[in-house]
């Protein structure tokens, strides 16, 4: 006879599945509920601004798509502007653009294609991409802000000064290396001559 097993007594029963039919409802509820809640989505969105435009249409060109960003509202995290960078293939015959990423988190996403139509529509873009964060992004881009990545570490001069001596040189003995006899090269006779 075997011996007697809770777990696989509780599980093999009628009563365990009964009891999950039951309360099913109610466990989906609190779990969508804490899903769609507490848990933030982080988002990325990178775009191209045409460099055509004069560095104040650029800058109000970025403050409008964060307006947008926070009146659908989502939080911003941080937005990076990279700057006037050469573009791998001409877009609309330009090859140059200038580049901002803007980081940010949202609760709901379904705002996100009313959103994305409006960069579609926006004629001073010329391209744009929206990249949905995992942790690992997160984190990643996270570190890069406070510098733990993409950054090296400079030398503090205070450091270098409070620095212990360097350990004593011991001076070592001169060793003497036999000299070799040198060999001079075979004189050379021109034949042709």
């Amino acid at each position: 006879m075997k011996p007697f097993n809770h777990e696989t007594f509780f599980h093999d029963t009628c009563i365990f599945r009964y009891l999950m039919v039951l309360l099913r409802p109610f466990f989906t509820n609190v779990l969508y509920f804490s899903h769609n809640r507490l848990i933030m989505r982080h988002y990325e969105v990178t775009f191209i601004v045409d460099p055509v435009l004069s560095g104040d249409e650029v800058k109000a060109t970025a403050e409008h798509i964060q307006k947008d960003l926070k009146h659908f509202g989502a939080t911003i995290v941080h937005v990076d502007e990279t700057g006037l960078r050469q573009l791998a293939y001409s877009i609309n015959k330009r090859s140059t653009g200038v580049f901002y990423c803007i980081e940010f988190g949202t609760e709901a996403a379904d705002w996100l294609v009313k959103f994305e139509l409006n960069m579609k529509r926006n004629e001073r873009l010329l391209r744009y991409l929206t990249v949905k964060l995992d942790k690992f992004g997160v984190k990643y881009n996270d570190d890069k802000r406070s510098g733990r990545i993409g950054s090296r570490k400079k030398t503090d001069p205070a450091a270098v000064e409070t620095a212990p001596p360097p350990p004593p040189v011991i001076a070592a003995k001169k060793v003497v290396v036999p000299e070799e006899e040198t060999v001079s090269a075979p004189e050379v006779i021109d034949l042709d001559a």
